[in-house]
């Protein structure tokens, strides 16, 4: 099973932010993108198109991958197949069904991952 953060990464990005205003602001945005994300994938969806589901779902991986989001990264490598193969149907499912209950489990830890390292206020 899948981890929903990698913790390697994340620490791996902590120490490469430590100069440049710590890590929150980017755990931030990527937070406010997320919803972007989703509408991306379900306008493919609504057009009926797997080749955009494709590139949605591409976009969506590159952003996962680098916070370290190893289990949305997953899911989307599956929805790019599904893309790729015209499986509209499956991929429905999985935006429908899965993507809401992981993007639930992402911000609660990266939030947790905000409170578990704080970091010091800039002056």
């Amino acid at each position: 099973m899948n981890e929903v953060l990698s913790k390697t990464m994340l620490a791996s990005k902590r120490h490469d932010m430590q100069d440049r205003g710590g890590i929150y602001w980017l755990i931030d945005l990527f937070i406010n993108e997320l919803p972007n994300y989703v509408q991306e994938l379900t306008q493919a969806l609504e057009i009926n198109d797997g080749e955009e589901l494709y590139l949605a779902a591409h976009k969506f991986k590159g952003g996962c991958s680098s916070m370290g989001a190893d289990d949305l990264v997953t899911t989307c490598k599956q929805l790019e197949a599904l893309g790729k193969a015209g499986n509209l149907t499956q991929a429905t499912l999985i935006i429908e069904k899965n993507i809401p209950k992981k993007l639930e489990l992402l911000i609660s830890a990266l939030e947790q991952e905000k409170i578990d390292y704080p970091e010091e206020p800039l002056n």
